[in-house]
């Protein structure tokens, strides 16, 4: 009976903290927009708001898959490259090998998975930790990118690939934004209403109970990797319709912005807790900033020192948090 009351005591506790951090989430993004609406004219606008939603649209798809790794204690720092080697094989494939733009979009997208695979084979097969055979293929598939296109970029005239970048739904709304929201929702259907959600969390929280008690862990960890390569390279092909351009270089950087947006959403590093709609909050958030710096000519290079103080910001926080719920 003691024991009963100390769980229901530890989960109120455990549920007041999280709407604590949800609640000062939801006044950083106000206090943000009215910090940039008073420095800039142009932010508070319909037409800015929708070009925020395309512009976090990459880094969203990619951060809502990267969600369930982090709740399983993973990392994948290969997405960016993944988004550049899918970009330029999906431009490769319609310059220089004539073929259809589904068919592209296709090979994008196997290229994708194949990458996210290997990761995952990596982790649970062998061994590696995460962030070795993340970073490892990082490297690999940057160099794969910059070979494949001899360093070059390329031009994509494709109207069904622009279109998948640049359409607005009635006249408004970004399609690439309505492709990160989709993902939302169908990750969030995956970790609410399957058996495989409520095993990503059980692994998270205690692996090696979780596969005593039959739960074959490392086909979870496998599946999870397999899914964020494959969002990346849908990532890579909406980069490369809003560019019309593939470039080897693309999405450099962009792994910083997916991890923080995670971590600053209240997804933990040490696993087991998370939720993929605070992840959007995250990458919202990161969105607003971006967005207002662009718009008061803050140089590239504090943006960059703003968004690393973010990500150590909301990381301390779930480290001061924690002993506090134990």
């Amino acid at each position: 009976m003691a024991d009963k009351v100390m769980l229901t005591s530890k989960e109120k506790r455990r549920k007041l903290q999280q709407r604590f951090l949800d609640s000062i989430l939801f006044i950083l993004a106000i206090a943000m927009v009215i910090f940039f609406s008073i420095r800039s004219p142009f932010f508070l606008d319909i037409r800015n708001f929708m070009n925020i939603l395309q512009s976090v649209s990459i880094v969203g798809i990619i951060a809502a898959g990267m969600t369930l790794v982090i709740i399983t204690k993973g990392i994948d720092l290969s997405v960016s490259s993944t988004i550049a080697l899918t970009g330029c094989l999906l431009a490769l494939s319609l310059t220089s090998w004539g073929l259809s733009w589904w068919l592209a979009i296709l090979i994008a997208l196997v290229c994708g998975t194949v990458v996210g695979l290997l990761n995952g084979i990596l982790i649970t097969r062998f061994r590696v930790l995460p962030f070795i055979a993340t970073l490892g293929m990082l490297n690999i598939m940057r160099g794969l990118a910059f070979i494949s296109t001899n360093g070059q970029a390329i031009f994509t005239p494709s109207r069904q690939i622009n279109f998948i970048g640049t359409h607005r739904l009635f006249g408004q709304i970004p399609l690439p934004g309505v492709i990160m929201l989709v993902c939302f929702v169908l990750i969030w259907a995956l970790c609410k209403f399957t058996v495989f959600g409520r095993y990503v969390y059980a692994v998270g929280g205690n692996a090696n109970a979780s596969r005593l008690a039959g739960i074959n862990v490392n086909r979870i960890k496998l599946v999870l990797y397999t899914l964020t390569g494959l969002l990346s390279a849908i990532s890579g092909i909406v980069m490369v319709g809003l560019a019309s351009t593939a470039m080897p270089s693309a999405g450099d950087g962009y792994n910083l912005d997916v991890i923080t947006a995670v971590y600053l959403g209240g997804n933990s590093p040490e696993g087991g807790e998370g939720s993929v709609w605070r992840t959007l909050l995250g990458v919202l958030i990161i969105g607003l900033l971006n967005n207002g710096m662009a718009l008061l000519s803050v140089p590239p290079f504090y943006q960059t020192f703003i968004k690393g103080c973010l990500l150590i910001a909301a990381v301390t926080f779930d480290v001061i948090r924690r002993p506090k719920a134990a």
